[in-house]
C-alpha cells in the first residue's frame, strides 16, 4: 500500500466511523448529501473522493475536517509519477 492509499484509507475509515457513531445510516447520509446510496458506499471505500466531497460529508455528519502536515522521519521522498502537464 502506498502512502497515498494509506491516507485515503485512514480518512474514509474515519468518515465511516463518524457516521456510525452519529447513528446515521448510509441511506440517511445519502439523503443529507442529496446523492445516491451507491455514491456513499464509494466514498466510504475511498473511491472517487475529493477534498470537496470530504468536506461535504463531514459537514453532513456535524464534523469538521482538520489537516496537519508533520515531518516524515525518513525525510523527503520523490512524488509518484502523476499526470503529465501539457506544454502551453
Amino acid at each position: 500500500m502506498t502512502d497515498e492509499s494509506d491516507l485515503v484509507a485512514t480518512v474514509t475509515q474515519q468518515l465511516a466511523e463518524a457516521r456510525r457513531a452519529s447513528g446515521i445510516t448510509i441511506e440517511q447520509l445519502a439523503e443529507r448529501l442529496d446523492t445516491a446510496v451507491q455514491n456513499v458506499h464509494r466514498i466510504e471505500k475511498g473511491q472517487n473522493i475529493t477534498l470537496r466531497t470530504l468536506e461535504r460529508v463531514a459537514r453532513a455528519l456535524g464534523q469538521k475536517v482538520r489537516f496537519r502536515l508533520v515531518p516524515d522521519p525518513q525525510g523527503p521522498k520523490t512524488p509518484p509519477p502523476g499526470r503529465k502537464r501539457r506544454a502551453t
